[in-house]
């Protein structure tokens, strides 16, 4: 690294450790809580990766597979942010706030000099380097225990309902996850993508789309007539009732969203092809015994 580069290396780093210190002295000198804001905060910007990532499913950039997996993952970060900003809250800070806001303007620079000076190089910085978190079935199921702990002392909290209810999803726990997602029914209302999502849950519990399932499908499409997941269930339903022809519709507009040659449109031409099939054989067999 020349000097000049280095220069610029320094400044940036000192523009982002005051740009630190500013985030957390302000709160501490105005003398009031931001557990609640950090809160929001974390909420939003993880309905916008989960908003990004549906974006990234409808126009054929992440397959089924990629999809569910990284909706975990964003939905395990959450609940261990959570589980942490929580823990934080419940701590008691004996020193003023003020005081605490000197120490923290005075250690941190020096702790974040001092750590690169021993731990730091620029290939850290390079992505290329990061690995994915290794988030286990052990570590959420212990994450959902603390979401689980939170609802019952905040049981208003339509967004954290929401969340256990993805969680209970993810993990086959479809009577809870039912439960939570009624509960969480303000924040999922006007949503196409979890309306869907919670038809598909209840169909799996009831074994079947009569009813409550299919009325939400009905309603999940009526807000995004092009909502895969809602397609895809809603051809389900179809091939339930012995509507082959009401299938293969809705899966022709779920194809139309899907990446060409993608593993989820070569699967899905296949499912097509079977039930065409079949209504053949059907028809076929009809008659010939009348």
């Amino acid at each position: 690294m020349n000097a000049a580069n280095f220069g610029l290396f320094t400044l940036l780093c000192a523009i982002m450790i005051v740009a630190t210190l500013l985030l957390l002295v302000w709160p501490l000198l105005r003398g009031r809580s931001q557990t609640s804001d950090i809160r929001q905060a974390r909420y939003a910007l993880h309905k916008r990766i989960l908003a990004e990532l549906d974006d990234d499913l409808r126009d054929g950039r992440l397959s089924s597979g990629d999809h569910q997996t990284a909706r975990q993952e964003a939905e395990a970060r959450l609940l261990n942010e959570i589980g942490s900003a929580d823990s934080v809250a419940e701590q008691q800070i004996d020193l003023p706030a003020k005081k605490l806001a000197i120490i923290l303007l005075v250690l941190i620079p020096l702790a974040a000099g001092g750590l690169y000076v021993q731990l730091g190089t620029p290939t850290a910085l390079d992505p290329m380097t990061r690995q994915r978190p290794d988030v286990g079935p052990n570590e959420i199921a212990g994450m959902v225990k603390k979401l689980e702990a939170r609802m019952a002392l905040e049981p208003n909290d339509t967004k954290g309902w929401l969340m256990l209810a993805r969680s209970y999803r993810a993990q086959a726990r479809y009577a809870e996850a039912i439960t939570a997602y009624e509960k969480a029914w303000p924040e999922l209302q006007k949503d196409a993508g979890e309306l869907a999502r919670f038809a598909g849950v209840i169909a799996i519990e009831k074994t079947s789309f009569a009813g409550r399932p299919t009325e939400l499908l009905v309603k999940s499409l009526s807000i995004n007539a092009s909502e895969p997941d809602a397609l895809m269930l809603a051809g389900s339903a179809a091939v339930e009732r012995g509507d082959i022809a009401a299938a293969v519709e809705w899966w022709n507009k779920l194809l139309a969203l899907l990446e060409p040659g993608s593993e989820d449109e070569v699967w899905l031409k296949e499912e097509i092809r079977v039930i065409k099939e079949r209504k053949t054989a059907a028809a076929a067999s009809a008659v010939t015994h009348p």
